[in-house]
């Protein structure tokens, strides 16, 4: 199709230009006040979009009347893509139909062209159509949404494996589904670790040298990162990209399981979001049996712009296999997620946009967003996740954002240039901590990952149960992700540097091995205690004598400095009473790690599903309430209305 030369090229010549609507909403001219014209047109005009997207939006009119008004305005077909078999077959390579859902196009068993356009692409068309006019006799226009549902009613298959199967098929070596032996192999490795960790300890002088050198490289090299990153200024905040022109298409993924308690206070703040409505498509993704939540979504089916997607029943029962079925269904170019109880500030679209338009940005693939916690106050383990966030997302993650490092990704508010996240593959359905994987996927393939200073406000587990379990399903995918990555070193150092490869794992291998070997390091230090002294020590002896409580108070120091650093930064009360229940944290870090090694052998692929909807403080809910009324640019400060009403 043909580019056109001016916005009213398509318009119908009518007695009062004042009125005049272009080709794709031109049947609706005789259904809005000449006013409401006006403010559509100049909407348009500014947000860079069709007039139908506006009308779309703002709610005058449903996606199906602005088709069929279109098709007749253009003297083509309405094609309804029902049941019968006069559309596509259904034997279709998953290739091709991610393809068509990509360019509206479809091809009809009998030849013909049905062609499911919106916005400026439809004007594009009505251009194509003024230049040939035999077009209209192998053309039909439909709309978007019923082009997607046609695939969702007659590609369930090829859905199902392009979201379960297709990275495990296609690059297995980058999925944790092809882990066999080398899961039972790691764990094995392990434990052997921590028995010879004790054995030689007790036993051996040389061997506890060799053990001492091993774990300080990686304890220290972890409190060394830490340590460099308190000594950075707060990040400056990024500003947001106003001119609306120039804000690309953007999709929401949500997925949802078991959410229903929490789905009106995820609507609050996706509506809090200012963005063009007109440029926003939120998929809600949803699983097969989950009745609870797809009745708390039904009321809300009929907003514009957002759709409910049910994940097929196929493959693990995975978030990332959810995101991965919703991921051809989405328009934009920029693809954000965000989980069901996340309330993210108002202007964080806009300030992703920011970065991947500035100088340098097109090597950026995914923008991460601060993650905070919102009920802080319901107990004490989530005053301590609150402290362990505002130390990782408002100290860690800027140092290695401002240094181009590669970071593991959090589990939402990622926003990925979709050019970067389809290149690598997307999700891996059967790693469970998908966000760390991705992170490394999109280093090792020389993408860069920024971090803004906008921030998310997540719920916390409040009982130690419920924090157990997730706590072990990110213990549990750091692991497959260390094992994935660690088939291929060379691969992942030629995209990151030798300095992001290392970074990586201290990250991953660092967190692990600290947490796997804290009771053990407290046990030695207290045999070291309870057995008599030498009665002339050796040097070796008083050297080995003083490693571990460096390593240990360079462990805890670290991590206490940069918590209180964080929790100031991020205005968390209560600095003293959290650092002095650490040491009580790291033992409950690491019983969740060790539960992870026995889960990573028995039930590698098991999402242990995270409640929401459970806190009874927050901090940020009311003040989202009161922004919801205050959208920047949501569907315009005033909505057009049918001739009449």
């Amino acid at each position: 199709m043909t580019p056109v030369t001016s916005r009213a090229e398509s318009a119908p010549r009518t007695a009062d230009p004042s009125r005049a609507l272009p080709a794709e909403a031109a049947a609706m001219a005789g259904r809005l006040s000449a006013a409401d014209i006006h403010y559509t047109r100049r909407r348009a005009r500014r947000l860079d979009v069709g007039v139908d997207e506006v009308l779309l939006a703002s709610g005058v009119a449903s996606a199906d009347e602005l088709a069929r008004g279109a098709a007749r305005t253009l003297g083509v077909g309405f094609e309804p893509l029902g049941a019968g078999p006069a559309t596509s077959p259904s034997r279709l390579h998953d290739d091709d139909m991610a393809a068509m859902l990509r360019t509206g196009l479809m091809r009809r068993a009998d030849g013909r062209l049905v062609v499911a356009a919106r916005g400026l692409a439809l004007r594009r068309f009505a251009t194509d159509l003024a230049r040939d006019p035999r077009l209209r006799q192998r053309v039909a226009l439909t709309s978007p949404e019923r082009l997607a549902a046609l695939v969702r009613r007659r590609f369930e298959v090829q859905l199902g494996w392009r979201a379960a199967y297709r990275l495990r098929e296609r690059r297995p070596d980058l999925s944790a589904g092809t882990l066999g032996a080398s899961r039972s192999g790691f764990a094995l490795g392990i434990l052997a670790l921590a028995a010879l960790f004790l054995i030689v300890s007790a036993t051996s002088i040389v061997g506890t040298w060799v053990m001492a050198v091993l774990f300080s490289l990686v304890l220290l090299g972890g409190a060394i990162l830490q340590l460099t990153a308190c000594t950075l200024a707060p990040q400056a905040p990024t500003a947001p990209l106003r001119r609306d022109h120039a804000l690309p298409y953007y999709t929401l993924i949500v997925p949802l399981y078991r959410e229903a308690r929490v789905v009106p206070q995820l609507l609050d703040a996706l509506a809090a979001l200012d963005y063009p409505r007109e440029k926003l498509q939120v998929l809600l993704v949803i699983e097969p049996d989950d009745a609870a939540t797809a009745a708390a979504l039904a009321p809300h089916a009929g907003r514009p712009g957002f759709e409910v997607i049910v994940a097929p029943d196929a493959g693990p029962r995975t978030k990332p296999k959810a995101m991965n079925a919703a991921l051809p269904f989405a328009r934009g170019t920029i693809i954000g997620i965000y989980d069901a109880e996340d309330m993210p500030e108002p202007l964080q679209l806009r300030e992703a946009c920011a970065v991947f338009q500035r100088d340098g940005g097109e090597r950026i693939g995914c923008v991460q967003a601060r993650l905070a916690i919102d009920n802080l106050a319901d107990g004490w383990i989530t005053r301590q996740f609150a402290a362990e966030y505002a130390a990782y997302f408002d100290v860690m993650l800027p140092m290695l954002g401002a240094y181009g490092l590669p970071l593991p990704l959090g589990g939402t508010s990622n926003h990925f240039r979709r050019e970067a996240l389809e290149g690598v593959g997307a999700w891996d359905p059967f790693n469970v901590t998908e966000d760390a994987d991705l992170g490394v996927r999109l280093a090792a393939a020389g993408w860069r990952t920024a971090v803004i200073a906008s921030t998310t406000d997540e719920e916390a587990p409040r009982r130690l149960p419920a924090w157990m379990r997730q706590r072990t399903r990110w213990y549990k995918g750091w692991m497959q992700t260390l094992l994935v990555h660690s088939r291929h070193p060379r691969r992942l150092v030629q995209g990151t540097g030798l300095p992001g490869a290392v970074v990586l794992a201290l990250l991953l291998g660092g967190g692990l091995t600290a947490a796997l070997l804290h009771p053990f390091l407290g046990f030695v230090l207290l045999l070291d205690l309870w057995r008599p002294p030498e009665a002339i020590p050796s040097r070796a002896t008083q050297f080995l004598d003083a490693v571990w409580p460096c390593v240990l108070l360079a462990g805890y120091g670290s991590a206490a400095l940069s918590t209180a650093i964080g929790m100031r930064r991020r205005q968390v009360p209560g600095i003293a009473r959290v650092l002095a229940l650490m040491p009580v944290y790291w033992l409950m870090l690491s019983a969740a790690a060790w539960r992870a090694l026995f889960q990573l052998i028995v039930a590698p692929h098991r999402w242990e599903k995270t409640e929401h909807g459970l806190a009874r403080t927050s901090r940020r809910r009311p003040r989202l309430l009161r922004r919801i009324a205050v959208r920047g640019s949501g569907a315009g400060p005033r909505r057009p209305r049918r001739a009449g009403a």
